[in-house]
């Protein structure tokens, strides 16, 4: 028998399919490549080194393109947003009558049969018990009787003192001067009812809110509901023009909140004082 030839002398006996793939490894692994042109090119920064390699690290040096909506919000951003929330809150709760349905949807600037003139007619002008108690009570209803309770009582808990009782509505301290400004500018600050003093009470101011015949309609009828019988077969001590003559009075003094009254202002005032410049006479003591 003959001996296989090797065609391949490259090989040298060893194994012939790695002797084929050498001389391309060979090449590949060459530090020195050829340009298109023919002539040689070695890759920069990469002599003597593996020219796979340094073609593939040009690759690995370049960074994933940036995308949105993966990146944090920024820290400043938060307390940016977060302040503005909150002044909006704040603006919201100062301004808008704190939400209350009766604010937004008064029956009273609706369009009446009448037309759109029926809306330049003047405001009521009640001027007896009956009539004032009629508006005073829907206005007590949607708005007074969720701090001070259908019944008066008002809630010691939380710091809103009884009004069914209350010497500053029936008693030695009641004057329609000093009610109207109550209701027209609020009230802050402790205040003593029935014996009880009530530290740091808030009452809301309504004066840019009500009406002067409205705050005359809350103030009658709650002087004249439960055990308060103010004007019980009297005129009505406090009429549209009390509240006026009040607001009048205090000018530039303003409605929205910002200057509440205080007790020490209230009990400055005369119990027989009145805006009007004539005496008023004393409200009548609970009996």
């Amino acid at each position: 028998m003959t001996t296989p030839q090797n065609d391949n002398p490259s090989t040298n006996g060893s194994d012939s399919v790695i002797a084929i793939h050498n001389p391309v490894m060979e090449e590949m692994n060459d530090p020195v490549m050829l340009s298109v042109d023919g002539t040689p090119n070695t890759l920069p920064g990469r002599s003597g080194s593996d020219s796979v390699q340094a073609m593939h690290d040009v690759l690995w040096r370049e960074h994933a393109e940036p995308r949105d909506g993966f990146e944090p919000v920024p820290f400043w951003v938060s307390l940016i947003f977060g302040a503005l929330l909150a002044w909006g809150g704040y603006y919201i709760g100062s301004n808008s009558a704190d939400f209350r349905r009766d604010m937004y949807d008064r029956s009273d600037l609706k369009i009446p049969e009448g037309g759109a003139s029926a809306l330049n007619a003047p405001d009521p002008d009640p001027q007896t018990v009956e009539e004032l108690m009629k508006i005073g009570q829907q206005k007590y209803q949607a708005i007074c009787a969720a701090c001070h309770q259908p019944n008066g009582q008002g809630n010691p808990s939380q710091n809103i003192p009884p009004l069914d009782g209350s010497e500053w509505l029936v008693g030695e301290k009641a004057s329609p001067a000093r009610l109207a400004r109550i209701v027209l500018y609020g009230l802050n600050g402790p205040i003593e009812v029935k014996g009880r003093t009530y530290q740091s009470t808030v009452m809301p101011n309504q004066g840019n809110v009500f009406k002067d015949y409205e705050i005359a309609g809350v103030l009658t009828y709650v002087r004249n509901s439960w055990s308060n019988k103010a004007d019980a077969g009297k005129p009505p001590a406090i009429t549209p023009g009390v509240v006026r003559a009040a607001r009048m009075k205090e000018g530039p003094r303003k409605t929205n909140g910002s200057q509440p009254m205080s007790q020490d202002e209230l009990l400055k005032i005369p119990v027989t004082y009145s805006d009007g410049g004539s005496p008023a006479p004393k409200a009548e003591e609970k009996k």
